[in-house]
């Protein structure tokens, strides 16, 4: 499905309606709605940063691994790219940040994503500045990949062994691993 919203594009996937179903069916803690704001507001922040640095937001892609969106120019300076990228996880460290006294639980989902998003995978914020500022030294990228695909393994097998790790998370650490061998 697609809807144009003056120059931006936003295209919905089959996947992404799927997908989040999946999500709200495995979710083992009594408000979803929590995590899906803190989403959200996350991806609120990479398009404020878009709006702010004068990138733009020509698309918005909402598919089955989440939310992409595209600037209007390919060829965006390091320095800007770096900004776009970091900005989601901000805005979630941020409202972390204020969320601390009067919602503890609320702020701490904030700061876990942050968080998480800043891992070094390719898929995550994290792995794409990374990407960004190595993009000249593909040895670098190569050992990245083997590393975060020897992290993800290593999670998958100690939650599994744990026996005591929600689905979600399971089923992240399989993703993040497929994502680093297939680079998609």
């Amino acid at each position: 499905m697609e809807l144009r919203i003056g120059p931006c594009r936003i295209l919905l996937d089959f996947g992404f309606p799927a997908m989040l179903a999946v999500y709200l069916l495995v979710w083992e803690e009594e408000r979803p709605g929590s995590m899906l704001l803190a989403v959200l507001l996350h991806e609120l922040g990479h398009g404020a940063a878009m709006a702010a640095t004068g990138a733009g937001i020509r698309e918005i892609r909402l598919y089955a691994a989440g939310v992409q969106m595209r600037t209007h120019s390919c060829l965006l300076p390091v320095w800007q790219e770096v900004v776009l990228y970091l900005s989601g996880p901000a805005a979630n460290l941020l409202c972390g940040a204020l969320l601390w006294r009067p919602a503890p639980e609320t702020a701490l989902l904030h700061l876990g994503l942050g968080l998480f998003n800043l891992l070094p995978f390719r898929v995550l914020d994290g792995g794409a500045v990374l990407r960004c500022l190595w993009a000249a030294h593909p040895r670098r990228l190569r050992g990245l990949g083997i590393f975060c695909t020897a992290m993800a393994g290593a999670g998958l097998v100690w939650m599994l062994r744990a026996h005591t790790v929600p689905l979600r998370v399971c089923l992240m650490a399989v993703y993040l691993g497929i994502c680093e061998l297939t680079e998609c």
